[in-house]
């Protein structure tokens, strides 16, 4: 075995790398090509080229929202008309599958390509889905007041009638009625109240109240501030634990998995990212924070082979420290995903940017290297990479993969 490891080493070690802005490019293209595939309703976006072994061929609310969030600070950043066209379809796409009937309404988080909702046994409801795809559509309704673009705001994104017939209005509108229940996290697996969800939650409902009261919907402003600042309470009180930092999940219905024991997640991290700059309830460099982010890779450094094998590079991240997705089943040992290692990197790129210290420099280039040493050098970016030889495995060129690269480089002011 040990031979088999130096060899895999060899043939690692035998290919170029990348740079990081040739990755960007890759990833970017990338990310427009799962958005626009020509059998796919336009605006909506494939989790993942891949059709068997695994099927990803859906598209997940989490997903697309998080991959346009990361479109629209593109957009901010360069203003290129093309990919402001693709938010404009993207939105049209959500109006018509906020409209579509399904098992959970606007919880339901995994639909067809037709726009259509699955109707397979699934974690439902999800209730991040929509607090993300109302910050992202939030963040571009700033950018187009500021363009002034009034009429599309307020036509399209928000007004104040109810029933809501506007995008963002209906999203708020959900979450500010339906955060205290308990609903399936992120990874789809556990049933119960989690730190991922009510910081989204918390976060839409921030953005939204003040975005309605610029509007002048100053009733819904109220109710959405109060609704927040309530669930801002329920995570400060709830999800602090002295051992972890922060907890993952709390008040679990039957029990969630039946393997999952220790609450260590890299959910926080991705909540604390994906929020970001918004929420002000968990600074980075907080105690509670920093001593989750240590748990976090002292528990993954000691976990996956590769981390101890490739100990120049950045820690590889999974999920969580007992995952059995392997990417094909839920019978395997899990691996480090791409996302997880790059949400390191992103994390110590906001620290310094916090802390406004050059100290986290080695940190942040070593959690690049890490994930262009494990890619097919080529660009390519699949859902995870094995724990043991550092090979890619799970569904291939996952838009989430690419799409954190993106969010990590721009957030690290790279382009």
């Amino acid at each position: 075995m040990k031979f088999v490891l130096i060899l895999l080493m060899l043939s690692f070690s035998s290919f170029a790398q990348l740079t990081k802005k040739a990755q960007f490019n890759y990833s970017l293209q990338t990310v427009i090509s799962n958005a626009t595939k020509p059998d796919v309703r336009p605006g909506m976006v494939v989790a993942s080229p891949s059709r068997q072994n695994p099927d990803y061929y859906f598209d997940w609310v989490r997903d697309t929202a998080l991959t346009y969030r990361a479109l629209i600070d593109y957009y901010e950043l360069k203003k290129d008309p093309k990919i402001k066209k693709m938010i404009f379809t993207w939105i049209e796409a959500e109006a018509f599958r906020q409209k579509q009937p399904t098992f959970t309404g606007l919880g339901e988080p995994k639909y067809f390509v037709d726009g259509s909702g699955y109707t397979g046994g699934w974690g439902r409801p999800q209730n991040d889905g929509p607090a993300l795809r109302a910050i992202s559509m939030l963040k571009f309704a700033n950018i187009l007041l500021k363009e002034g673009n009034q009429d599309y705001v307020l036509k399209v994104l928000y007004h104040g009638n109810l029933a809501s017939d506007s995008v963002i209005k209906k999203d708020l509108e959900y979450t500010a009625h339906h955060w205290r229940e308990p609903c399936f996290d992120l990874w789809e697996e556990e049933n119960g109240v989690h730190f991922y969800t009510l910081l989204a939650q918390h976060t839409a409902l921030q953005e939204g109240a003040k975005l309605a009261y610029e509007l002048g919907d100053q009733e819904a402003s109220a109710f959405y501030k109060r609704e927040s600042f309530l669930i801002g309470e329920k995570l400060k009180k709830d999800f602090l634990d002295e051992n972890l930092g922060l907890k993952t999940t709390i008040q679990k219905v039957n029990g969630g998995l039946h393997y999952k024991h220790s609450n260590l997640d890299v959910a926080p991290l991705l909540a604390l990212l994906h929020n970001s700059p918004y929420q002000k309830l968990f600074t980075l460099r907080s105690t509670s924070v920093r001593k989750y982010v240590q748990k976090i890779i002292e528990t993954f450094s000691g976990l996956y082979t590769i981390n101890k094998s490739y100990q120049d590079l950045g820690v590889s991240l999974g999920r969580y420290p007992e995952d059995r997705y392997d990417g094909y089943q839920t019978s395997g040992v899990g691996n480090p995903w791409f996302l997880s290692t790059l949400a390191l990197g992103e994390y110590y790129c906001l620290s310094q940017e916090e802390t406004k210290s050059p100290k986290f420099n080695e940190l942040i280039e070593k959690q690049f290297s890490r994930v262009l040493f494990h890619s097919d050098r080529k660009g390519g970016l699949s859902e995870q990479f094995n724990h043991m030889n550092g090979y890619m495995q799970g569904a291939h060129e996952l838009t989430w993969s690419h799409n954190a690269f993106m969010t990590a480089m721009m957030r690290c002011k790279e382009l």
